[in-house]
């Protein structure tokens, strides 16, 4: 389906030394790519919130009134801590989303991911991805939570803010183990494994980036959402190892403030590098007419941002176009 895999077989020999196997379709564990390799567009939504007071109180921030009698006010009590194993059991009832999209692997969300597997959640059901730090802001920290987020479970990571594709190289090294020539740990994957439904062991073999190696379950996407972003993405797009370019629709308002045409030019440009390098294209959508214009353009992997009426609305919109 790719144009790209003779890049991506030269990028795995030069990045780690291991022997290309063809995944077949039944034991594929992570369903974004069985959806990839069909060619079929892939529909994502924010999970569930994990903490209390999540939004704030009502935009106040707990600030005091003042009675009729001038006495003030005293804040209203936080909201109770969601129930984890509740979150859990609405997570995996919800079965049209393809992948959730979080916010990382803070402590919460590793008490949630035991949860999910008691609530009979598992990668190939409910798969989850995050976004990392921005990598050339501090590399450190940005291959800290790429650990962090795997170990968790999750089947990749997405990359802000991507200006350079010696980035989205670094990133892949991070992702994979020192074994295979990368610099991920080879320990503390455990519960990854788990979560997963394999034995460490497998997890070892089946953890790499796809579609470097052809056998690999890990993701890798991209967001341009900057200027030196646009001005790189041809390099950019021409790196082995994307799943999904994204376009940042929201930071671009910012880069293209007062100019939504300008704004609109830039995500114009991200789709054609996308369609000329044969790389599944990402935007953030959050209701039914948004999916169906970005569809029709030529979009094909969508995360609805937010968790109600709208967002769900959306993925099913987008599953009946696509007729799935």
């Amino acid at each position: 389906m790719y144009a790209r895999l003779g890049l991506a077989a030269l990028g795995l020999a030069l990045l780690a030394p291991q022997t290309l196997v063809s995944a077949q379709g039944g034991d594929r564990l992570n369903p974004m790519i069985a959806l990839h390799e069909k060619g079929l567009p892939i529909f994502g939504i924010a999970h569930p919130g994990l903490t209390a007071g999540r939004g704030g109180r009502g935009g106040r921030g707990g600030a005091t009134g003042t009675a009729a009698a001038g006495a003030e006010t005293p804040p209203p009590p936080p909201p109770p801590a969601p129930v984890l194993s509740d979150v859990a059991r609405e997570t995996v009832g919800y079965k049209l989303a393809d992948y959730h999209n979080t916010s990382g692997a803070p402590e919460v969300f590793l008490q949630y991911m035991v949860e999910m597997k008691k609530a009979g959640g598992s990668v190939k059901t409910n798969p989850f991805l995050a976004k990392i730090p921005i990598w050339h802001r501090n590399p450190e920290t940005s291959a800290a939570a790429i650990v962090r987020q795997l170990n968790a479970g999750h089947v990749g990571v997405t990359m802000q803010s991507v200006e350079a594709p010696e980035e989205i190289r670094e990133t892949i090294k991070a992702m994979r183990f020192a074994s295979a020539g990368g610099t991920r740990p080879d320990a503390g994957y455990d519960a990854a494994a788990a979560y997963w439904g394999i034995s460490p062991q497998q997890y070892r073999q089946k953890a790499d980036v796809w579609p470097l190696n052809r056998a690999g379950e890990l993701v890798v996407h991209v967001i341009i959402e900057s200027r030196p972003g646009l001005a790189n993405l041809q390099k950019i797009a021409a790196e082995p190892g994307i799943a999904a370019l994204w376009v940042g629709y929201g930071t671009l308002g910012g880069v293209f403030s007062g100019d939504p045409a300008g704004r609109e030019a830039a995500s114009q440009q991200v789709l054609a590098a996308c369609k000329q390098f044969k790389i599944p294209c990402g935007f953030p959508t959050n209701n039914p007419a948004e999916i169906e214009q970005r569809m029709k353009e030529g979009w094909s992997v969508f995360v609805m941002q937010s968790r109600n009426a709208a967002g769900f609305a959306a993925v099913e919109t987008g599953r009946k176009l696509s007729g799935r």
